[in-house]
């Protein structure tokens, strides 16, 4: 189905999926839970140094959406696909400020979208949908009782991806916080998925890895890569020895706004998060980072930003920025 063909009421549901994939449903007080934040600092929101990386803030897209998607196009330009009410889901862009819709690329009603290519040139795209039918025959889905599942689709080209399949990786029982699926290669070949879960007994949201031979069948690896409430995540860089992460943090009320952090690991499983936000406002909720390498040490980046009020509600709107990468001081 193309999805300028999505009916209103089904982008509305895809909305919804997406809306709950990162709400927490902790109840903790909020003053035990600023005790228990971690990096509530002195960041800006135009320009804050943290381990080596600073983030400028650029101007709105003027686009609506959560979870975005951005990947430097083969044919020049960017690539940006999105999740939200709009019929019009894929945007390109020849100079990673103006972006326009594209309808000549068909992808398949979902949310969270991820694009990978593996190094045969296969383009797989990942992206969250429904697990199963409705409970009644000719009910509408509840996004809080439904459970989700990651799927994926193959294309041999950038052009339109058909139906996907499940990945394996699908939500245990039904509830807020899962999704926001990452998917990445990894320095030994392998591929991996990074997503959002809540786990029974956990305070916080947590991060889980997923690893797959393939691109396509992915078995998920035991524990947690990240705990104590930071989700979204994005990888910047997967090298030997050298991961970078983006991350922001829980909608929680009682933790708001939601901020930007990066994080750093040498083999991908054990991250150190810095103390001081990337990107932090008073009265902004930040989100859903996704960036794409423009320079030396230089990337694009789309996030999305609503008021602190606002985290789960909206509106959501993308903005454009530029992380750098400097010497640490």
């Amino acid at each position: 189905m193309h999805t300028s063909r999505l009916t209103l009421g089904a982008l509305a549901l895809v909305w919804a999926l997406t809306l709950t994939a990162c709400q927490s449903g902790s109840a903790e007080s909020p003053a035990s839970d600023e005790a228990a934040q971690s990096g509530s600092s002195t960041a800006t929101e135009d320009a804050a140094p943290t381990a080596g990386f600073t983030l400028e803030l650029g101007d709105p897209l003027g686009i609506e959406g959560v979870s975005p998607e951005l990947i430097a196009h083969p044919e020049g330009g960017y690539l940006l696909l999105t999740t939200g009410l709009s019929q019009d889901r894929v945007f390109t862009s020849s100079d990673g400020q103006s972006f326009a819709p594209d309808r000549s690329l068909q992808v398949p009603m979902g949310s969270d979208y991820s694009l990978l290519q593996k190094p045969d040139g296969t383009w797989l795209l990942y992206y969250v949908s429904f697990d199963g039918p409705p409970a009644e025959p000719g009910q509408p889905m509840d996004p809080q009782t439904m459970k989700k599942v990651v799927m994926v689709s193959q294309s041999p080209t950038l052009s339109n991806f058909g139906p996907g399949v499940p990945t394996g990786i699908r939500q245990e029982e039904p509830g807020p916080a899962w999704g926001v699926p990452e998917t990445y290669i990894a320095p030994d070949g392998s591929y991996m998925m990074m997503w959002v879960d809540m786990p029974e007994g956990e305070r916080w949201e947590v991060l889980r890895t997923a690893t797959s031979s393939d691109g396509l069948s992915f078995t998920a690896n035991d524990g947690y890569v990240i705990t104590d409430g930071y989700v979204d995540p994005f990888m910047l860089r997967a090298e030997e020895g050298d991961w970078v992460l983006l991350l922001s943090t829980t909608p929680s009320e009682q933790r708001l706004p939601q901020k930007i952090f990066v994080a750093r690991s040498s083999d991908g499983t054990t991250w150190d998060i810095d103390d001081t936000p990337l990107l932090e406002s008073s009265d902004y909720n930040y989100l859903d980072p996704a960036a794409v390498e423009i320079g030396d040490n230089e990337w694009l980046v789309v996030l999305t930003q609503a008021d602190k009020a606002n985290a789960i509600s909206g509106p959501h709107d993308y903005v454009r920025a530029i992380l750098r990468e400097t010497p640490a001081s």
